[in-house]
C-alpha cells in the first residue's frame, strides 16, 4: 500500500475549501470546514508503519486517536481530535459510516478539517460530497433539561468493506462558567482495542496543569521550550477497557488522566461559592410562603420538612442549562415567578425558604453515580452532576433533595439523599463530606393473614412502607391510580396462589412519619394443594425477602466488586389460622454475616390455632469483595433454604416437595437457585405442622 503523503492530503484539503467556501461563507451555521490549524502537530494520515495490533470488534478496527489541546492562551482553550478506523465487513460498513460531532454554539465553534477515505492505493476527499446536517440534539432533553447541545450528523456516501476511515475535527472556546479555569480528560483505555492512542497537551510553563490518574498510569514525556511546556502520551496496542457487570461506580477504574488548574477541593468551593449566595434582599413572597408553613407547624423539623415538599411539589423540575447557567443558579425569584427549576435553581430557593425559617443552610455538590466514594476519582471542577442542600440542626447534618417527589414526613422521618460523599460550600469546607444516612433507604413491614374457611380463604395483606419506597407508591398512585396498582398487585400474588380473586381496590393512607399505608384482600378459592400421599399441604414463601436476595449470575473468575442494593430493611409476617390444634418442628432459624442479617422465628399461640411466623432482613453493606463472593452465595444460598414454610393437615411430607419444587419453579420472582436447592435438599429445612 503506498503511503499517503501529506502534501497530497493538504492539496485535496484545500480544493475542498474552495469548493464549499461559498457555501460556508453563506451559511449561518456556527460551524465551518477549516484546514488543520497551525498549532496542531497531526500525526501522519493512515501510516501504514502503525501495526495492526487491535482485534475488529463487530467490523470495526480502531487505529488511531489523536487528541490535542492548545491552553496556551486564557479563555480561549482550543481542542483538536483526529480519528481513524477500519471497516472489515458489512456491519461495520452499515454501523460507522456515519459520524456526529457535538458542541455547544453559545460558546463553542466547531471547525471540520478532513474527511477521508483510503479505499487500496486510492485516497478519497469525501468533504466534497458528504451530507453535513447541524441537529438540536439537547442531549439532556430526557432528564427535562435543554443545554443548547448542537450535534454536527456527517452522512458518508460509498463506504464500502475494507474503506480506512479518518476524519479529524477542532472547537475552539470555553464556556465562560469556568472563569478560565481549565480540566479535561485524557482516556487511556476503551471499549474496544486501539493501535495508537495519542495526546499533545500545550500549556505555558507559568501555568502548569495538575495531573491526576485513574486506573493504570501511562508514561508522560514532558517538555519545555520559550515558556511553553508540551506533554505528550503516546500508546500502542491499547488494549479494550472490560467493566464486569454490577460494579460499584466507586470501584469504576477506566484508565483516565485528568489535567486540571484545580488541585483540592478548596480551590472548587472558591469557584462555586459565590454563585450560592443569597442576596441581603429578602423577597416578600418568599417570606410569605415561610410564614404560612410556620404557622401551620410549631415544631422547626416539621417546618423544614414543609418547607421542602412546597420547592419539591410547587416548582416542577425544568432546566434551561445554556452557557453560564449550565452551573449559575438562577436567583430564588426568578425560580419562584416561572415555577420551574433545575437541581441547583430549585436548592437556592429552598435555601432562601429556609432563610426565612431562621435555618441557615448551604449549597452541597454531588455526585449521584457515587463516583467521590473513590479514592482515585480524578476529577474536580468536572465531579459533580448534582446539588442538594445542607443544613445542620443541633449535632446532626442533614442533607435535602429538592429535585425528588412525594416524600413526606418532617426532619428527621423523611429520606435524605446518601450520594457517598458531598462538597458543602461553606467557607470551613476544605475535603468531602460523608453523606452516610442512618435510615435505610428501602423500609418494608408486611403483615399477611391466611384465613381458611370451609370454601375458600381469606388473604389480608397490610404493608407499610418508608423511605424510598413510600416515595415509589405515591409516584404510582399518580401514574396508574387505585385501580392500575390493583391490577398490578393481584398479579403479584396470582403467581402464588392460582386462583386468587382480589376483594376490591387497594387502600391507601398516609402513615407515621414518612410512611404509606396499603392495604389489600383477596380470595383464594383453593388454598390447599393434595396428591398420593399428602391430603392438604401448603408451601408458604417469604417473597418480599426473597425478591430482594440478590446474587450474582456467576463468580467464577470474577475480578470487580459485586454491588449490593443497601440499606434495605424488611420484616415480613405470615399469619395463619388453622382449623385444628398442630405442633411446630424446627422453626427458627438465623443467618449473618457481613452482608446481611437473616432471621425466621414462629409462635403457635395457646389455643394451636394461629400460627405465626416472622422474617427480617437487614442489609449490612453496599458491596461484596470479588474474593468473598462464594461465601457469600453461599450465604444468600441457604437464606433461600430457610425463607419459606410448609404446613399440612397430615404428618406425611412425602411427595408433597415433588409438588412445591413445580409450584415454586413457576413462581415468577423467585431466583432459580431456590429450585435447585430444593431438588438437591429434598425437605428445604421446611417448617412442619404436625396434628
Amino acid at each position: 500500500m503506498a503511503e499517503p503523503g501529506a502534501g497530497r492530503i493538504a492539496r485535496f484539503a484545500t480544493l475542498a475549501l474552495i469548493l464549499m467556501v461559498k457555501t460556508v461563507s453563506a451559511s449561518p451555521e456556527p460551524f465551518s470546514i477549516a484546514a488543520v490549524p497551525d498549532w496542531v502537530k497531526p500525526l501522519p494520515a493512515f501510516d501504514p508503519a502503525l501495526e495492526r495490533t487491535a482485534e475488529p470488534f463487530q467490523g470495526y478496527r480502531a487505529r488511531l486517536r489523536d487528541f490535542q489541546f492548545n491552553g496556551l492562551q486564557a479563555g480561549q482553550s482550543r481542542w483538536f481530535t483526529a480519528v481513524e478506523y477500519e471497516l472489515t465487513n458489512r456491519h461495520g460498513v452499515e454501523n460507522h459510516s456515519n459520524i456526529e460531532l457535538s458542541f455547544d454554539p453559545g460558546y463553542e465553534t466547531l471547525l471540520l478539517h478532513e474527511l477521508w477515505v483510503l479505499r487500496g492505493d486510492t485516497l478519497i476527499d469525501k468533504l466534497p460530497t458528504a451530507r453535513l446536517d447541524l441537529l438540536r440534539t439537547e442531549s439532556d432533553r430526557d432528564e427535562l433539561i435543554y443545554n443548547g447541545t448542537r450535534t454536527l450528523a456527517i452522512v458518508l456516501d460509498d463506504v464500502r468493506r475494507g474503506d480506512l476511515i479518518r476524519y479529524s475535527y477542532s472547537v475552539e472556546g470555553e464556556n465562560p462558567i469556568f472563569d478560565d479555569q481549565r480540566e479535561f480528560q485524557v482516556f487511556t483505555e476503551f471499549a474496544v482495542p486501539m493501535d495508537r492512542n495519542h495526546a499533545r497537551i500545550l500549556t505555558t510553563t507559568d501555568r502548569p496543569l495538575s495531573r491526576r490518574v485513574r486506573g493504570a498510569d501511562v508514561a508522560v514525556q514532558v517538555s519545555e521550550e520559550n515558556g511553553v511546556q508540551e506533554l505528550i502520551v503516546d500508546q500502542q496496542g491499547v488494549p479494550e477497557f472490560v467493566q464486569e457487570v454490577d460494579v460499584p461506580s466507586w470501584h469504576y477504574d477506566r484508565g483516565t488522566m485528568v489535567f486540571s488548574d484545580l488541585t483540592d477541593w478548596r480551590a472548587v468551593v472558591d469557584w462555586a461559592e459565590p454563585m450560592y449566595r443569597l442576596s441581603d434582599v429578602h423577597n416578600a413572597e418568599i417570606a410569605t410562603i415561610a410564614s404560612v408553613i410556620r404557622s401551620s407547624r410549631d415544631d422547626l423539623q416539621g417546618q423544614i420538612g414543609a418547607a421542602l415538599r412546597w420547592v419539591q411539589e410547587e416548582v416542577r423540575y425544568f432546566g434551561v442549562e445554556l452557557g453560564k447557567n449550565s452551573h449559575w443558579p438562577s436567583r430564588p425569584e426568578e425560580t419562584l415567578a416561572r415555577r420551574f427549576g433545575d437541581c441547583k435553581d430549585k436548592s437556592l430557593l429552598l435555601m432562601a425558604l429556609l432563610r426565612e425559617l431562621g435555618v441557615e443552610s448551604q449549597a452541597a455538590l454531588v455526585n449521584t453515580n457515587r463516583g467521590l466514594e473513590s479514592g482515585s476519582y480524578p476529577y474536580r471542577l468536572h465531579a459533580f452532576n448534582h446539588v442538594v442542600v445542607h443544613l445542620r440542626l443541633g449535632d446532626t447534618v442533614h442533607y435535602l433533595d429538592p429535585t425528588l417527589r412525594n416524600q413526606g414526613g418532617a426532619l428527621g422521618q423523611l429520606r435524605e439523599p446518601d450520594y457517598g460523599r458531598a462538597l458543602v460550600l461553606s467557607p470551613e469546607t476544605s475535603s468531602l463530606s460523608d453523606m452516610s444516612s442512618v435510615q435505610p433507604l428501602y423500609r418494608m413491614s408486611v403483615h399477611k393473614s391466611l384465613t381458611p374457611g370451609v370454601e375458600e380463604t381469606q388473604l389480608t395483606v397490610v404493608t407499610s412502607k418508608q423511605g424510598s419506597w413510600a416515595e415509589n407508591v405515591r409516584h404510582d398512585l399518580e401514574t396508574e391510580g387505585k385501580r392500575g396498582l390493583g391490577r398490578v398487585f393481584h398479579s403479584y400474588y396470582a403467581d402464588y396462589f392460582d386462583s386468587i380473586v382480589s376483594g376490591g381496590e387497594p387502600e391507601f393512607a398516609d402513615g407515621p412519619g414518612d410512611s404509606v399505608l396499603v392495604t389489600e384482600h383477596y380470595r383464594i378459592p383453593q388454598l390447599w394443594q393434595s396428591d398420593e400421599n399428602v391430603s392438604r399441604y401448603r408451601w408458604i414463601y417469604a417473597d418480599e425477602i426473597i425478591a430482594y436476595l440478590d446474587m450474582p449470575e456467576t463468580t467464577t473468575g470474577r475480578r470487580q466488586p459485586y454491588e449490593l442494593i443497601h440499606p434495605i430493611s424488611i420484616d415480613e409476617r405470615w399469619d395463619v389460622s388453622l382449623t385444628m390444634p398442630l405442633r411446630l418442628d424446627d422453626l427458627d432459624a438465623i443467618v449473618e454475616n457481613d452482608w446481611f442479617r437473616f432471621s425466621k422465628q414462629s409462635e403457635l399461640d395457646d389455643d394451636g390455632q394461629l400460627l405465626s411466623v416472622t422474617f427480617r432482613y437487614r442489609t449490612l453493606a453496599n458491596e461484596v469483595a470479588a474474593a468473598s463472593l462464594d461465601e457469600y452465595s453461599a450465604a444468600v444460598a441457604e437464606v433461600y433454604d430457610l425463607a419459606s414454610f410448609y404446613i399440612e393437615e397430615k404428618p406425611s411430607l412425602g411427595a408433597a416437595v415433588k409438588e412445591a419444587t413445580s409450584e415454586l419453579a413457576q413462581a415468577g420472582s423467585l431466583h432459580p437457585l431456590l429450585v435447585l436447592l430444593i431438588m438437591l435438599t429434598g425437605l428445604l429445612r421446611p417448617l412442619i405442622l404436625r396434628s
